[in-house]
């Protein structure tokens, strides 16, 4: 199902996490299954992974990844996720406790031996709760193994000025435009 024009997909974590990867590992019904499709994405470089949502701020997408959660390497054909910060837990207060972890990394050219540039584009990955027993298929434990991603490039910075000064800076050079632009009559009403 397609989604409207205008409409861009970009859950809370705890929606991504119940809504979405739960009921994946469990293998049940997700609302909207191509809000968030299945890629590995350690196959590809992040440039050439494929983003359905974009706006000025950047772009971004959400992938339900099957990993080897064992595994530390996170390593794509010309760079690695290097992990950043502290896992975070998201909670939900309707089952009382931890539902999932949250770490997160930045993409980083070159390899772990010898790092190249860090560059703009980050990851967010989701891990359910395995020792909630709601939480983990016990029927199939390979589904255990998924886990959600959201990939996504920040833009550019648009200069050294900050956000709200660049906005205030583009209203007055509309208004000047406006100005120049406006004829007057003796009346002071504008035309």
């Amino acid at each position: 199902m397609a989604r409207p024009t205008g409409f861009v997909f970009l859950p809370c974590d705890q929606d991504l996490v119940w809504y979405f990867l739960v009921p994946k590992v469990l293998g049940r019904r997700i609302p909207n299954e191509a809000a968030v499709t299945e890629t590995d994405i350690y196959r590809f470089d992040p440039d050439n992974l494929t983003f359905s949502n974009r706006n000025s701020d950047g772009k971004w997408d959400y992938f339900f990844v099957r990993r080897d959660l064992s595994e530390r390497s996170r390593r794509t054909p010309n760079g690695f996720w290097k992990e950043v910060g502290k896992v975070e837990t998201i909670n939900a207060a309707f089952l009382g406790g931890v539902i999932a972890f949250k770490r997160s990394f930045v993409f980083v050219e070159g390899t772990e031996a010898d790092p190249g540039a860090i560059t703009r584009w980050e990851m967010a990955e989701y891990r359910l709760n395995r020792e909630r027993h709601l939480l983990r298929n016990d029927d199939d434990p390979e589904m255990n193994n998924y886990v959600a991603c959201r990939v996504y490039l920040e833009a550019e910075p648009i200069s050294e000025c900050t956000v709200d000064s660049a906005y205030r800076q583009n209203d007055e050079e509309e208004d000047d435009e406006d100005d120049e632009n406006t004829e007057v009559d003796s009346s002071e009403v504008r035309k």
